[in-house]
């Protein structure tokens, strides 16, 4: 039987130190060429309270520890991309009842979105 080949490429992130090399244009230029168009496959981040994960073709997923679960954690949300920090901590606050979800307060008109605005400018 002919077996069937998978290409498999692992990028290593610190391959250009970008401290030596700077973040200029040669910077931004090689990760997008290079870096960006690259799906993440497998991918684990430890957290204090958690764990972000996946496991390709699956979705990202949230993870947060949780004494009464089999395995020890509960996963609280599933993404289709990758979340920066703020938002990873925003899914955590929500989750926990420490932020309300924006998303079920959405309103519409201009006073919702300068008080958005006002709301983010002053966790800076």
């Amino acid at each position: 039987a002919a077996e069937k080949l998978a290409l498999t490429v692992f990028v290593n992130p610190l391959l250009v130190d970008m401290g030596v090399t700077g973040f200029g244009m040669a910077g931004r230029m090689l990760r997008e060429r290079l870096i960006d168009p690259l799906a993440p496959v497998y991918y684990l981040r430890t957290l204090q309270w958690g764990a972000l994960t996946r496991l390709w073709p699956r979705q990202f997923t949230v993870w947060q520890e949780d004494a009464d679960e089999p395995d020890g954690y509960r996963m609280i949300k599933s993404l289709d991309k990758l979340p920066s920090n703020p938002e990873v901590e925003d899914i955590y606050d929500i989750e926990n009842g420490m932020m309300q979800d924006p998303a079920k307060n959405q309103g519409f008109g201009l006073l919702n979105g300068l008080g958005d605005f006002v709301n983010g400018m002053t966790k800076l």
